[in-house]
Order: C-alpha cells, then structure tokens, then sequence
C-alpha cells in the first residue's frame, strides 16, 4: 500500500481508501472477507457515513472492527450533513441538512452508533450556499478541540466556497479543512448521478492543493465505465450512468485507457485510477469494490506510474502516446 499525509494527521493515510456504501448485515460475510483483505494489504482508511445504505453500512463496520479489536489501528473517516436517507435507502433531497445543529446531530449518533470516542476525518456530505461557512467551521473546530473528531473537512463543495471557509479558519487560527472529497476522474460528466454531486477537474483539484487541503475522490474508477462494463454508446446501461458517462469524448478516453492498458499490461480499471492518484496531485481515493477480488485488481493501480504524455493523452489533449 502507498501512503500520504494529511494536515493534522500524524498516521500515513492509505492512498486507496475502502469505500462502504454498500455495505450492509446481508452481506456480512463478504464484507468481512473483503475488510481483512484490505488491511492485510496494508489498507487503514475506512469510509462511511450515518446513512450510507439506509444506516446500514455502520452497523456492519461496527460489528467487524468489535470482532477484529482493530480500531486503533485504522483511520474512520465519517460525514455529515446528508440529506435524510430511510431504512429502505430511499433519498429525500429536497430537504437540506446542513447546519452545525446537523453537524452535532450526525457527529453524536454516528460516534454512539459505531461505539467510538472519535473519527479521524470527519465530512460534511454536501453543502448549502446560504448557511455562511463561519457557523459550520466553528463547529467543526469546537468538535475538534472536544477530542471528538481529529481533522475535517467538505465533500461537494465549490471551490470558491472552499476557499471561503479556508480565509475564515486561517484568520481564526483553525486547523481548518484538511479534506475534501469530490468525485475526480478521468471521465467527463454529462449529469450528476446524485443531487448535488460536485464533479472536478485537474484545476480543481490544484487549487485545493494550494489551500493545503487534500482531495479524497470518491468515483474515481468511473462507476464500472473503465472496467468497461460498456463497450458503446449503443450499449444496455442503467439511466443514471448513461445520463453521466455516455459521451463521444468518454468513450474515445475509454479506447485509449484500454490501449495504455494493454501496453502496460494491466487492467483497464487499473489505468482509470492511476490517473486519479499520479503522483502531480495530493490525492486518495476511495474506491468500492464487491468483494476481496475486485479490491486486490484495484490495489495494482498503485505500480502504475503515468508519464505526462501519457495523461495527456488519455484526458484526450495528445493526438497519439
């Protein structure tokens, strides 16, 4: 496993990240399967959130990391400010959860939900522009100095947002934001797949590297585009990832991904996350594999190394390698 470090972290952080929004008691024991396979690869950040799969990702974390008596021993990244998700894993957008009144409300069921004192990062899910950024960094940081939460940070925010809330917390003398999780991939997204999902550039993710802050992309491997789970435009997909994926460009990135695979001798996928996590950005991903086998094919994305001819030429701004 590679690591990185993020601001006001002592641990090295797993550069590949176990996402769980799937994660739920039906299928525990794959789950657990494909938990010690990720941190007997030298994996220790686990990604969840209080409604991911309708509250039942944390349920199983909970009874896996009892089981194993491993908590010290990994990184618990969790969120915040989610819009209302019931049991059933039905959404309710429209009404917005973001508030430092959110923040606490989330803070304190997750932490007495999974049966620990803290999380390590902790994530505001989405982001409302009329709430002023002053409310919720004083209540991340208040979190903070409770011993609460270690570091914080944002996931589909703007970057001018960002920017906001980073001016305020280095004039108060804040930690301040240490992450955000936006989706970076190699594609280009046609339409948000999620209610105000924030989907990012290579610009982006500079800027945010500027600040200090350091990127965390959830979608990194495309939702399955780059396995390729589809082979053309023409091709049987749900609404969703056709709505977000199927473009001309998407596809041409797809047939070049495949020949740099094929050159390099790996996977397709394999090139999709390598360009996520080059070395020119400092970034993580978290990735969510099936089952122990997807996530062992992912971890390989690690010994890929891209050239810049070669990254140009997969974001489509090189005519050949």
């Amino acid at each position: 496993m590679k690591y990185c470090q993020i601001k006001g972290l002592d641990a090295k952080v797993a550069r590949i990240a176990l996402g769980t929004g799937w994660f739920g008691p039906d299928n525990e024991e794959v789950i657990f399967e494909l938990l010690d396979a990720y941190v007997a690869n030298g994996g220790n950040v686990i990604d969840t959130g209080r409604f991911y799969n309708g509250g039942k990702a944390e349920i199983v974390i909970t009874k896996w990391l009892e089981k194993r008596g491993n908590r010290d021993q990994l990184l618990l990244v969790n969120k915040a400010c989610h819009h209302y998700v019931d049991e059933n894993n039905v959404q309710f957008p429209d009404e917005s959860r973001v508030g430092a009144d959110y923040i606490t409300e989330d803070l304190e069921y997750s932490l007495k939900n999974m049966s620990v004192d803290h999380f390590d990062m902790y994530i505001m899910h989405r982001d409302n522009e009329e709430v002023p950024v002053e409310e919720l960094m004083d209540c991340f940081e208040q979190h903070r100095l409770e011993g609460k939460i270690v570091t914080y940070g944002v996931s589909n925010w703007s970057v001018n947002r960002i920017k906001e809330a980073d001016d305020y917390c280095k004039e108060k003398g804040y930690l301040g934001l240490s992450i955000n999780s936006p989706s970076f991939t190699l594609a280009d997204i046609n339409k948000p797949r999620w209610y105000r999902s924030v989907y990012v550039d290579a610009d982006y993710v500079k800027k945010n590297n500027e600040m200090g802050i350091t990127v965390m992309s959830w979608g990194a491997q495309g939702a399955g585009f780059f396995v390729p789970l589809w082979k053309d435009m023409d091709a049987d997909a749900p609404r969703d990832i056709k709505e977000a994926f199927f473009t001309e460009n998407n596809f041409k990135k797809l047939a070049r991904v495949k020949e740099v695979a094929k050159i390099r001798g790996v996977e397709p996928i394999n090139i999709a996350l390598a360009y996520v996590l080059n070395d020119r950005f400092d970034v993580f991903a978290s990735i969510g594999p099936r089952n122990k086998k997807e996530l062992l094919s992912s971890l390989k994305a690690q010994n890929v190394h891209l050239a810049s001819e070669e990254i140009a030429y997969l974001e489509l701004k090189s005519p050949t390698l």
